[in-house]
């Protein structure tokens, strides 16, 4: 077991403010990792929440910044343009230098045994941590959009991204990934002087279907209600999108594809659930001519509304052309939904090939989009073998105690400057480094 570590984690999201599947994750590990051990998380703040509270077993810190405040109070902020991601990164830095300087205030005794700083964003805290007050840093790689992803969010001409990252990866004691082909990803970039732990996420919902409340009664009714709410007959098919509204999700190639698919699909309905490019989703529904086969939510759906929303859906869809885990994966087979999936999702989600739990689509290819969309949408038989093989898989492969188990063990061999933790069957580890040829 080992003694109990003092861990200090730079997060940009964490409860209540969640505004995508980062701060999912942090919201479902954390009592997992705070349970043992003394967990202090440092994170951004929309404005209006507390800059100290003790919640959970848990210290939060949250330095208040006025501008995204003044901005968050009004409307949640649109990654995908470039000055509101733009305002999103400033913000994190100033935010980091206050972090940095808290740690700075507590003194050696107050100190954690370790910091782990989740994503690229959250850098100058991490290299002030590591050059000055000489601290172990873990760097947890939640997307590789913004560098190391041959598709990337941001216009970085100069690389400067990607230079960053291979800084942080350099002073890291170790690098966490969630799936080995992000692992393969950040290795063929050079990350090679470090090692990189492999560690699945659980599932979104897994503590929600395991409780002694859920209502899979009470689900359903909420579906049909959402179904009337918002226009869709009782029986025409829903295929359901979830993400943000940009490039990288495959959200284009699957409009693209729906020129076909509704041909084929009499009355079937595109639901498209997150915030972003609304505009030009709107724009190709035109060029189109898809009015009233595309729904849009107009913004992001939070955790409790958001299975609604699976439950009401026939198939569900996520075209990616990269994702580094992809928990809305997790959410539609956790909840019984035939799922197609882009090429840039993981392997991890196929399961037998032999009897997939999965279908994967080429996601930069809108006819291979809409021929295994059709494919499934009208053969229930596969719909039906679909959806139980899914729940199958998340809930025997996909666990937050193992994620959480995983997790401190890689924190406790960058302590001591172990090999890692080893692969265990369905624990979702994977050694630091392939064994020698």
């Amino acid at each position: 077991m080992g003694r109990p570590l003092k861990i200090a984690c730079v997060i940009n999201q964490y409860p209540p403010y969640i505004t995508a599947g980062l701060g999912r994750y942090v919201e479902l590990i954390t009592p997992f990792l705070a349970g043992e051990h003394r967990m202090a998380v440092f994170t951004l703040n929309d404005g209006e929440l507390p800059v100290h509270e003790r919640a959970g077993g848990v210290t939060v810190y949250r330095p208040l910044g006025r501008l995204l405040g003044a901005i968050a109070r009004r409307r949640r902020l649109n990654r995908t343009r470039g000055a509101e991601f733009a305002l999103l990164v400033a913000t994190v830095v100033a935010s980091n230098w206050r972090y940095f300087l808290r740690l700075c205030r507590a003194g050696r005794a107050g100190r954690p045994d370790l910091v782990a700083v989740h994503d690229t964003t959250n850098f100058l805290c991490a290299l002030l941590c590591h050059y000055v007050l000489r601290l172990p840093v873990v760097l947890h790689v939640h997307t590789t959009e913004y560098g190391v992803a041959p598709q990337r969010t941001v216009t970085d001409p100069l690389g400067g991204f990607a230079t960053v990252e291979r800084w942080l990866a350099r002073i890291s004691r170790r690098v966490v990934a969630a799936t080995p082909e992000v692992r393969e990803q950040l290795l063929a970039a050079g990350w090679d002087r470090t090692p990189i732990d492999v560690v699945r996420l659980g599932g979104t919902y897994e503590t929600l279907l395991a409780g002694p409340g859920f209502d899979p009664g009470a689900l359903r009714g909420r579906a049909a209600a959402l179904r009337e709410r918002l226009g869709i007959g009782a029986t025409d098919p829903v295929l359901l999108f979830v993400g943000r509204i940009e490039r990288q999700k495959g959200v284009y190639q699957l409009l693209a594809a729906m020129r076909r698919i509704a041909a084929d699909v009499p009355a079937l309905r595109l639901v498209i659930v997150g915030a972003g490019d609304e505009a030009g989703v709107a724009r190709i529904v035109a060029e189109h001519g898809l009015h009233g086969r595309v729904l849009c939510s107009g913004d992001f759906v939070d955790g409790r509304r958001l299975p609604d929303y699976y439950a009401m859906a026939d198939a569900c869809v996520f075209p990616s052309l990269f994702e580094p885990f992809g928990l809305v994966a997790t959410e539609s087979m956790a909840l019984g939904r035939p799922t197609i999936l882009g090429d840039g999702f993981s392997r991890i989600f196929l399961g037998d090939p032999d009897r997939p739990a999965a279908r994967y689509v080429r996601a930069a290819d809108p006819d291979d989009i809409a021929r295994v969309v059709v494919e499934v949408m009208t053969d229930p038989v596969l719909r039906r073998e679909l959806g139980e093989r899914g729940a199958h898989l998340v809930r025997e492969t996909l666990s937050w105690p193992r994620a959480a188990e995983g997790t401190i063990a890689v924190y406790r061999a960058a302590l001591t400057g172990g090999a890692g933790p080893a692969a265990r069957p369905g624990g979702g580890l994977r050694p630091a480094r392939p064994p020698a040829s």
